[in-house]
C-alpha cells in the first residue's frame, strides 16, 4: 500500500518520473505570484494614500488662508473646522501612506 507522501508524489507528477522541484515548480510560481500581487497592491494604495494626502494638505493651506477663514479667526480666534479637517485628514493620509511603503516590505 503506498504511503500519503508517494501518493501526493504520484498526483503531482503525473505519472511521469521528474525531480521532486519540478514537480512543485508550478506551486512556487503561484506563492510568488500571489505575493508580487499583494505586495504591489498595498504599494498602490499607499501611494494612492499620499497622493490623496498632499491634495488635502493643499486644500487645507488654500483654505487657511481665505477670507472666510480670517473671518472667522477674527471672532472665534480659530479656523474654521473645514480648515481644521482638511489639515488633520491630510495630515493623517500622508502619514498612513508613508507608513503603509515603509511597511509593505516586511511581513504584517
Amino acid at each position: 500500500m503506498p504511503t500519503m507522501r508517494e501518493m501526493l508524489w504520484q498526483v503531482a507528477c503525473r505519472g511521469k518520473k521528474t525531480h521532486i522541484l519540478d514537480a512543485l515548480r508550478p506551486l512556487a510560481y503561484t506563492a510568488t505570484s500571489i505575493l508580487c500581487e499583494r505586495l504591489l497592491m498595498a504599494k498602490a494604495v499607499s501611494i494612492a494614500l499620499i497622493a490623496c494626502g498632499v491634495v488635502l494638505l493643499y486644500f487645507g493651506g488654500q483654505s487657511l488662508h481665505s477670507f472666510a477663514n480670517d473671518m472667522s479667526r477674527l471672532f472665534t480666534g480659530a479656523p474654521t473646522n473645514r480648515t481644521i479637517l482638511l489639515i488633520g485628514g491630510g495630515v493623517a493620509a500622508t502619514l498612513a501612506g508613508i507608513t503603509g511603503l515603509a511597511m509593505s516590505g516586511r511581513r504584517r
